[in-house]
Order: C-alpha cells, then structure tokens, then sequence
C-alpha cells in the first residue's frame, strides 16, 4: 500500500462532512414520498465502482447518487528506511455524493474522507518505533462543463496529513486547501492555501517517517 495512494492519494486525496438524503430532498417528512430511483449505469462519467453499490434518485431537477467505500489494509508501505521495509496498518471510509443534470451529467461531487489511525513500523507486527499519520478532509469537484472529465476542477480541504510518533508527539500538522487545475487531478496544483510543507513532495514525506522510525 503506497501512502500516497491512501483516498486515492493521500497527498492529494478535511474535517468530515456527510451529506444526508433528507437534506438533499428537502421534502416534508409528512407528505414526502420514496424518491424515484435512477439506473446508476446511466450516469456520466461512469460512476467509481468502489463506491458500489450506488443510490441514484431523482432530486429537485437532477439526479443525486451517493456510495460509500470501507477498506483496510496491513502491507508494506512501497518504501523503505535504510533497506529495511517499511509497513503501514491502517483503513478509512469516503462517502460520496456526486449531483448531476437530469440527464445523468455530472455538475459536482464531494467526497468525504476519514483515515483515523494509518501507522508505520520496520516490523509486521508493528513493534518498535512507530508513526501514526490521520487524515480527516473533502475532496471537492466541480464540472464547468457537465460531465467533462478534461474541464474537471478538483479542490482538497482540511486535514490531510497529521502525524504523530511514538516518543516524539506531533511531528506534522498538513493543513489547508489545494485546487489542482482542470483536468490534471493530483498532476498539476493551481493553487494552495494553509500549511502544505510535504503535499506534493512523497520523497519528503517518506524521508520524514524514516527519520522518526530510525
């Protein structure tokens, strides 16, 4: 398990915030009636099949579809400190909630992302030094042209990297936002606003584990 890729990349996969289908409706809880559910298939782009299975209904005058992924994992990390491997231990859950136009094109998606306890040892068991990195924060997308991948803008915000070492305490608290530019998810940053000393530098990030592990 490569931490970068950890919410589809850690660096660049915020304090969570689910979206509910009740506030999405925003129908009278006494005279609402069961929303008129839509082929998922139908939507476009395809829909990420790790969220499976997906909720798609009708809402207002487009479509809301929402999915959740649950995974865990206990590898090596895909790099190592002084020869030596390093393992990580950990899992998380995003909640996505993707609108679209009532045609199945997509207009916007948030995805929520909790990582609370990804830790990192020189041995499979997890004895010895270890590192504990959390990520709680949103990935936000917005489509200028609905359901456009190429124009596509995505924004991460909130927590992304907090890390903490045994004997040390915190030792990184990565924080803000990052807009990356159309079309170039996790490639290109257009902008960053807060604390992102080691964002978009795995080598860095990697380095700095080590040196806490060693």
């Amino acid at each position: 398990m490569n931490l970068f890729h950890r919410g589809h990349g850690l660096r660049r996969t915020a304090v969570v915030a689910l979206i509910s289908a009740g506030a999405l409706m925003a129908a009278s809880p006494a005279m609402s009636a069961s929303p008129h559910q839509v082929d998922p298939t139908t939507m476009t782009p395809a829909l990420n099949p790790n969220f499976a299975p997906w909720s798609c209904f009708e809402a207002g005058t487009g479509i809301t579809c929402q999915g959740d992924w649950e995974h865990s994992y206990h590898e090596t990390a895909g790099f190592s400190c002084g020869g030596q491997d390093v393992w990580v231990a950990g899992g998380g859950r995003e909640h996505m909630t993707r609108w679209h136009t009532s045609d199945g094109l997509a207009t916007k998606t948030l995805v929520a992302l909790n990582y609370p306890a990804d830790v990192f040892a020189l041995t499979e068991d997890g004895s010895g030094t270890t590192v504990t990195v959390r990520g709680h924060w949103q990935r936000h997308y917005t489509y200028p042209i609905p359901g456009d991948l190429s124009a596509r803008v995505m924004t991460e915000i909130g927590a992304i990297y907090l890390v903490t070492a045994s004997g040390s305490g915190n030792v990184l608290h990565d924080t803000g936002r990052v807009t990356f530019a159309p079309g170039k998810d996790f490639d290109e940053i257009a902008e960053m606003k807060g604390v992102h000393e080691y964002y978009s530098d795995p080598a860095a990030f990697e380095q700095l584990v080590c040196d806490q592990l060693t």
